[in-house]
């Protein structure tokens, strides 16, 4: 279970206690430091104000559930209790994604209306976070839950815009003025707005249990909660990699037990786009840790067979999805002392997940890749592995499967929502880890189940096969909006790098846009405890130099310290493993001149620094890199260059 360390404070303030029928106009709230401050107006329903640092932010209009009880709370709410509490704790989490320990500070309110109804507002000094709890007998038919989000004047809004309750959710992020964007228009979170004057305020949800995802739709003027219904109808004989696309709904998002808490609404808020880099309120947000021993989950680097079957060369063997191919790629996993390795589609036949195709002894694979210290995983799709998940989960540790990658999920209904939570549970039983693609983002469920390593719900590199949308203008808007909600697979470190100009589409052995350097630093900045290798591994033996050091890059970290950053333009980091710091920056396809703060490590004391640069060509050809080693000293600024899409990474240690 997670340990709580440090002072915790629970002082049950009851501040008022009110007779039912005695209604209170506001309600107010200040965040530990004072920075941030919620004005809770009670009046034909709820709405929330936000305050930064003394300026109105934003607001969350008419709070409420439309059930088949009635609007909760009702409308008009009497208010009978107000009871306030502060925390302050210390949370050590199992998987080490940002820090070692985080710091859980917060002052929370927690108003009780004559309904029984319960709202939960708390207060960080880098966000919000508010949910609705209800007391009711039996179950509840939720039609729709409504918040109106309203943002001042000409605030942009950064999100993936979509229409489709299918939803990959692999579309590339725009901006649009909130006022520009067309009524009816929706998109899904994490979505990222920010301010006339630059204040930043990411909308994420947390605890998303039993209940569908939140994403956003475009009113007459401003943002609205929206929820895609719960379904009717699938395509049953359809697709067999997606069966239960849905093709009609009900008339309701969700039917819920009458005594539960609802997903926590979770607004990060920054002042400077760094910031947000370090924020952790989905984490701190989310049910604790539901494994007694947790002690088998084992992060770490994955090389897989999906498109590296289609690329290899100079090996002695036909390659595909066959033992010898899989024997191949574990050598390699074993040189370069990576953890796992992954069969990705094709290793079984489309109707049976406990039998492989001909060709292929799973069980000679699974001993051979022990023998050398490597852990095998199994890409399944999520309707088979649904229909078959006892049946499958049984086969596969009899082979000796470590690990999971789930895909074609594409929806985020609550039908959906709920099969997330069983096929982490049921893994873990079995101990096993997973990786979750054509998902939804993040949304605490990794804290619950810290075997859930992580998840898609972006455009990555695999894109680049057939589209230009995986490019440094995307990617530089991922570490302030997706990775923000949680860990995110993005596969990094491809050494077929292309500038803007000579990116090709290539299926069998994809491009990736951006220079060499700018792939190995997305190791670093891309948060995953689960890294995934996309080349065929004839070319990382080729580019043993850069191999090397790109897999020894850590997949978990003990300090985080976000450097100067701009969304869409370029992201500068620091993270510490131990006694090692690694310091990675990268840019959009604008050449850029970088000073980067060295407070970080001890003034005066010298330390020895590997980078992998942008070669003095890189601009022409994207391959070209310098690798080198300097002494530094800490508490410098130390100035870097980068060209066009391209990136520079260090590995720091103590002389």
């Amino acid at each position: 279970m997670v340990r709580n360390i440090g002072k915790l404070h629970f002082c049950l303030l009851l501040c008022s206690l009110f007779a039912s029928t005695l209604l209170a106009k506001q309600v107010d709230i200040v965040s530990p430091k004072g920075k941030l401050r919620a004005e809770i107006v009670i009046d034909q329903h709820v709405t929330v104000q936000i305050f930064n640092n003394g300026e109105k932010t934003f607001e969350i209009k008419d709070i409420y559930l439309d059930t088949d009880q009635g609007f909760i709370p009702k409308e008009k709410p009497s208010l009978r209790s107000v009871k306030k509490r502060r925390v302050d704790e210390i949370v050590k989490p199992e998987i080490k994604e940002k820090n070692s320990q985080i710091a859980d500070c917060y002052n929370e309110v927690a108003l009780t209306f004559s309904d029984k109804t319960k709202l939960e507002v708390r207060l960080y000094d880098n966000g919000m976070a508010y949910r609705i709890s209800t007391n009711r007998k039996g179950d509840l038919t939720i039609y729709d839950e409504f918040a109106d989000f309203i943002f001042p004047s000409a605030s942009t809004l950064y999100f993936q815009q979509d229409a489709n309750m299918n939803s990959d959710y692999e579309a590339p992020y725009v901006s649009k003025k909130i006022q520009d964007i067309e009524a009816g228009a929706t998109g899904n979170y994490p979505a990222l707005v920010k301010t006339p004057t630059g204040t930043n305020i990411l909308l994420l949800e947390s605890d998303l249990q039993d209940y569908p995802c939140l994403w956003l739709e475009k009113g007459n003027e401003h943002l609205n909660a929206h929820f895609w219904k719960y379904p009717k109808t699938y395509n049953v004989d359809g697709n067999s990699k997606n069966r239960r696309k849905i093709l009609t709904c009900e008339d309701y998002i969700a039917k819920v037990n009458g005594q539960r808490s609802f997903p926590w609404r979770v607004f990060a808020v920054a002042d400077e786009d760094k910031d947000l880099m370090s924020n952790q309120l989905v984490y701190l947000l989310a049910p604790k840790c539901q494994l007694e021993d947790y002690s088998w989950i084992k992060p770490g680097w994955v090389t897989f067979d999906w498109w590296a079957r289609r690329g290899l060369y100079n090996v002695d063997f036909k390659a595909g999805i066959n033992t010898e191919t899989a024997k191949y790629m574990i050598d390699f996993a074993a040189n370069f002392g990576m953890r796992y390795f992954l069969f990705d589609d094709g290793w079984t036949y489309k109707e049976d997940l406990t039998k492989t195709i001909d060709g292929l002894d799973m069980k000679e694979v699974v001993d051979y890749a022990t023998s050398k210290g490597v852990d095998v995983m199994l890409w399944v799709t999520y309707d088979l592995f649904d229909s078959q998940m006892d049946a499958a989960l049984e086969q596969f540790s009899k082979w000796g499967i470590k690990g999971l990658k789930i895909d074609f999920i594409n929806r985020s209904d609550q039908e959906v929502s709920n099969f997330y939570w069983k096929a982490a549970k049921k893994a873990a039983e079995y101990k096993m880890v997973l990786d979750f693609h054509g998902a939804y983002r993040p949304d605490g469920l990794r804290r619950a189940y810290p075997n859930v390593l992580t998840r898609e719900a972006l455009v990555e590199f695999e894109q680049n096969g057939g589209t230009y949308k995986d490019n440094p203008d995307n990617r530089l808007m991922l570490p302030f909006i997706r990775n923000v909600a949680g860990p995110m697979d993005y596969i990094p470190g491809t050494m077929n790098n292309a500038t803007k100009r000579s990116f090709r589409f290539n299926h069998d052995t994809p491009m990736g846009q951006g220079t060499r350097a700018h792939f190995m630093a997305m190791a670093a900045i891309a948060e995953s405890p689960m890294q995934m290798l996309p080349d065929p591994q004839s070319d990382y033996y080729r580019e043993k130099e850069c191999t090397e050091f790109l897999v020894n890059i850590p997949v978990e970290w003990d300090e985080t310290i976000p450097l100067e950053s701009k969304i869409g333009d370029y992201v500068a980091i620091a993270r510490r493993n131990g006694n090692v710091w690694y310091v990675a920056a990268v840019t959009d396809w604008s050449p850029r001149k970088m000073n980067l703060d060295f407070s970080f490590l001890d003034k005066g004391k010298k330390y020895k620094m590997e980078i992998f640069k942008d070669g003095r060509n890189a601009d022409i050809r994207a391959i070209d890199y310098e690798h080198e080693t300097v002494e530094i000293e800490g508490g410098i600024s130390y100035p870097i260059s980068l060209v066009s899409g391209g990136g520079w990474v260090a590995r720091i240690t103590t002389l």
